[in-house]
C-alpha cells in the first residue's frame, strides 16, 4: 500500500495520466523494491523505491540532454523514490541463461556503450557524478593503474602469494603502454555493467539503474563489461560487440585495464565486507560471492594473461 501512495504521489508530481493498474516486479530490484505501473493511456512506468537519498533529477537533465539513452525519469523525491519509464524486454543475465546472447544481442550492447562513451571530457579529468553534478579533477591513468597493482599487492601476498612476482610484469606491462593508456579520452560512463543493468527488448539493448555513472576512461569502463560477460560464459568481448561500439579496441590495454579492474576488486574491503554480509538478501549476496569467485578463478591464470597484454 506503501509503494502505491509513492506511485500515486509521484505520477501527479510528473502530470502523468491516472494509474490503471500496478504489478510488483519481485526479485529484481536487488536491494530496491520495484511496482511497474500501466496508466489510463497504457503507458507503462516503473516505481524504484531504494534507501533514501538526493533527488537524481539535476543528473536525469543531464543525461537526457546528451541523449545516452538512459529512461526517462518522470519524478523523484527525497526517500529514494524514483520513477521512470519502464524498459519492455529480458536483462541480458535472462539472454544467457537460455543461450540467447547472439552477435546481434552483442552488437546493441555495443551500440548502448558507444552512446554513452561518445559523451567525452578534457583528458585527464575524471571523477564521480553524482545525483546533484560533476566532481571532476586531473587524472594519469598510467599512475592510477600503478596505484591499483600497489593497493592489491597485499592481497596477493595473503591470498596468492605465488603470483607476487609476476605484479613486478604487470607493472612493465602498463608502463610499457603507457602512451597508449594516455591517448585515451575520459568519457561518461554508466558505472554498473552487472548484466541486470541491461534490458534487452525488440531491436535494442538499453542500459538502466543509473546510479554509479562517473567520468572515466572508456577501457576502465569495458573492462568490466568484459568481467561481467566472463561471469556469464564468454571468454571476452566479441568481435560483434565492437561492430556495435563502432571502433576496436587494443586487445591487450583492454586485458591491463581487466587485470587491473579484477585485482581492484578483489582486494577491495568493501567487497570483502559483502561477501560476509548475512543481512544482505539473500539473492544479492549469492550473486555477489558468484561474481567474486569468478573473478578470483579468471586471476589466478595471471601469468597467462600477462602474455596477452
Amino acid at each position: 500500500m506503501e509503494l502505491r501512495t509513492t506511485l500515486d504521489r509521484l505520477v501527479a508530481a510528473a502530470s502523468l495520466p491516472p494509474v490503471a493498474e500496478t504489478a510488483p516486479l519481485p526479485g529484481l530490484g536487488l536491494d530496491n523494491q520495484l511496482l511497474l505501473a500501466t496508466l489510463v493511456n497504457d503507458q507503462q512506468v516503473l516505481l524504484r523505491q531504494g534507501p533514501a537519498s538526493i533527488s537524481p533529477a539535476p543528473r536525469a537533465r543531464f543525461l537526457e540532454l546528451h541523449q545516452v539513452g538512459a529512461p526517462r525519469l518522470w519524478a523523484a523525491d527525497e526517500s529514494g523514490a524514483v520513477l521512470v519509464d519502464f524498459v519492455a524486454g529480458e536483462t541480458m543475465v535472462a539472454a544467457a541463461e537460455r543461450g540467447a546472447v547472439t552477435d546481434e544481442v552483442w552488437r546493441r550492447l555495443g551500440q548502448a556503450y558507444a552512446q554513452v562513451h561518445r559523451v567525452q571530457f578534457p583528458r585527464t579529468l575524471t571523477g564521480k557524478f553524482g545525483p546533484q553534478g560533476l566532481e571532476l579533477s586531473p587524472d594519469d591513468p598510467v599512475e592510477n593503474l600503478l596505484t591499483t597493482v600497489d593497493s592489491g599487492e597485499p592481497w596477493v601476498g595473503r591470498h596468492r602469494p605465488y603470483l607476487t612476482g609476476h605484479l613486478a610484469r604487470l607493472r612493465s606491462r602498463i608502463k610499457e603502454r603507457a602512451d597508449e593508456v594516455r591517448a585515451e579520452i575520459p568519457c561518461l560512463s554508466h558505472g554498473d555493467p552487472n548484466w541486470h543493468n541491461v534490458v534487452v527488448g525488440d531491436g535494442s539493448a538499453t542500459l538502466i539503474d543509473w546510479d554509479f555513472p562517473a567520468v572515466r576512461y572508456p577501457l576502465d569502463e569495458l573492462a568490466g563489461v568484459e568481467e561481467h560477460a566472463y561471469i556469464h560464459g564468454f571468454a571476452e568481448l566479441p568481435a560483434a560487440f565492437f561492430a556495435g561500439y563502432g571502433r576496436e579496441v587494443s586487445r591487450p590495454l583492454l586485458r591491463l585495464y581487466r587485470i587491473a579492474s579484477c585485482l581492484r576488486t578483489l582486494s577491495s574491503p568493501d567487497w570483502a565486507g559483502m561477501l560476509v554480509d548475512e543481512a544482505m538478501p539473500a539473492g544479492q549476496l549469492a550473486m555477489i560471492r558468484r561474481f567474486y569467485q569468478g573473478w578470483s578463478n579468471w586471476f589466478d591464470d595471471l601469468p597467462g594473461l600477462l602474455n596477452q597484454t
